[in-house]
């Protein structure tokens, strides 16, 4: 019976030492610099309760934000108001984005990032076109394979990127333009 009991003895016994040590991590509200402090005020309720993990998160955005020049600091204010005011569900889709994104390998993500800005240098009308041209094709993916939409929905984020980078190369990179693109699967040939 003394055998049998001392292992999950110790047991209990690592778990409680771990809870104490994961608690000590935690950084007290009064520990935060005035200028952390002046930043997060808006979570000085709850900031307690905060796992380890989110409230270091916050703290090196906090220090981000400082060290942000005037112009950058209020492109950031207005980008949180800008979110704040979106519906709880827009929040939530752009929320699910940022962990996708996040998840990726930072090559995965520079690569992105890469399209992202080249795209964003485009003239407006390019973008528009290039929108409309990506929102046809998958209404015409759609309406061409309707039984294979749940399958389309099961592919990883990263698969999903390759793709629409793969079907977009040639407007993506100006220099490659000129050089004729293999048809692609999805893309009907004209």
């Amino acid at each position: 019976m003394i055998k049998q009991t001392l292992p999950s003895s110790m047991l209990l016994l690592v778990i409680f030492f771990a809870q104490v040590g994961l608690a000590q991590d935690k950084t007290p509200w009064t520990d935060l610099s005035l200028e952390e402090r002046q930043i997060l005020q808006q979570l000085e309720p709850q900031w307690e309760n905060l796992s380890v993990e989110r409230q270091q998160r916050l703290r090196r955005g906090a220090n981000r934000f400082q060290q942000m020049q005037p112009q950058q600091r209020e492109q950031a204010k207005n980008q949180q108001q800008r979110f704040q005011s979106l519906s709880q569900q827009q929040q939530q889709v752009i929320n699910q984005r940022f962990q996708r994104f996040n998840s990726l390998s930072r090559p995965q993500q520079r690569r992105l990032r890469n399209v992202q800005r080249r795209f964003q240098n485009m003239p407006q009308a390019e973008r528009e076109r290039l929108r409309e041209q990506f929102e046809q094709q998958l209404q015409r993916q759609r309406n061409a394979r309707p039984e294979q939409n749940d399958g389309a929905r099961s592919t990883t984020p990263e698969q999903r990127i390759r793709r629409v980078i793969r079907q977009n190369r040639n407007v993506l990179r100006p220099n490659r333009a000129q050089t004729p693109q293999r048809p692609n699967a999805t893309t009907p040939i004209r």
